[in-house]
């Protein structure tokens, strides 16, 4: 499906492109192979073939009477389509590819014009050699300017909602999606749990193995915590040591069940450090469920409940409702 949409989408920009063509000498300078050379580039040579047909069918149909001399410069753009799919098939820097496929309209084109023009091709010629090789490499700097600047947003879209260390959704995401299904599960009359996660004495850890231990240790929390918690929750890391589950159309009695399976994974795993040393961690828990909780004050009470659990000597799962207590 990518392949034909991009094959349609350069198809277009070829038609766009020939609506500026230059008449010189009996015959027509434009820059229509541009999109072709795009499409084979992302798309591969299925993609150029099907810009290749869009822009020679409208080149026939639509831009004067089908002669023997449009026949030869539609044959062209196939050929054209073909040989530049081929081109970008292989294993070329970007930079190599777009000389090769700007090289390659140059020749085709030209003979097509030896054919097609006789003895006044010299000049249509000249200035579509001059006029696709500038405008080639124009588009090869403005294409390859737009791709990095579209991964750089992608980059930093990703960095503003997730956690660079643990790779899970950072404060930030963490607060609009609690919000989010907070008032999803109000406006429906669902349960919203949440659960917030702390690693017992962590400074410790740092302390004692330093802080790039610490951030392995870090590292390998989430990815236990992402595991253990079901595919539609969501897994923050909400700074530091602190981590929080949303756990959404989750009863309390349900939710503290995940919580405990989280935190008897966290226990049995053997934390590997950049040393080869294994380290065991425990992590408490508090856990409290909307509207069993009001929703103004359920960030509170779960971190009420968390409290608890360390209070209470850590290493367990607590719930903000005052007889609901899991421990090893």
């Amino acid at each position: 499906m990518m392949i034909w949409k991009v094959g349609v989408a350069a198809g277009l920009l070829g038609i766009l492109l020939m609506s500026f063509t230059v008449h010189m000498n009996g015959t027509l300078l434009d820059f229509r192979q541009l999109a072709i050379i795009i499409a084979a580039m992302y798309g591969g040579v299925y993609s150029s073939l099907v810009a290749a047909i869009m822009i020679l069918a409208m080149r026939l149909f639509a831009f004067g009477e089908v002669t023997i001399s449009t026949v030869i410069a539609a044959s062209n753009t196939i050929l054209i389509a073909l040989t530049v799919g081929a081109i970008c098939y292989q294993a070329y820097s970007y930079r190599k590819k777009w000389l090769y496929s700007i090289l390659i309209c140059n020749l085709y084109t030209a003979l097509v014009f030896m054919i097609n023009v006789g003895e006044q091709s010299v000049i249509p010629i000249v200035s579509y050699v001059v006029m696709m090789s500038i405008g080639g490499l124009l588009t090869a700097y403005l294409v390859d300017f737009l791709n990095k600047a579209n991964v750089q947003f992608k980059r930093n879209e990703k960095e503003a909602t997730v956690d660079f260390l643990t790779g899970l959704s950072n404060n930030r995401s963490f607060d609009a999606k609690f919000q989010s299904l907070l008032h999803t599960a109000a406006a429906k009359g669902e349960c919203l749990s949440i659960a917030l996660i702390d690693i017992d004495f962590f400074k410790k850890v740092n302390d004692t193995y330093g802080h790039v231990n610490g951030d392995v240790v870090l590292k390998q929390m989430g990815f236990i915590l992402k595991e253990t918690a079901r595919a539609f929750d969501t897994v923050s890391r909400n700074g530091g040591e602190e981590f929080s589950v949303i756990l959404y159309d989750t009863p309390h009695e349900h939710a503290l069940g995940i919580a405990e399976k989280m935190r008897q994974a966290v226990n049995k795993h053997s934390f590997e450090l950049t040393d080869g040393t294994s380290l065991h961690v425990s992590v408490s828990i508090g856990v409290a469920t909307f509207p069993y909780t009001n929703r103004e004050q359920l960030m509170e009470q779960a971190d009420e409940a968390l409290y608890k659990a360390k209070a209470n000597g850590r290493n367990q799962v607590c719930s903000n409702q005052k007889v609901l207590v899991l421990s090893p």
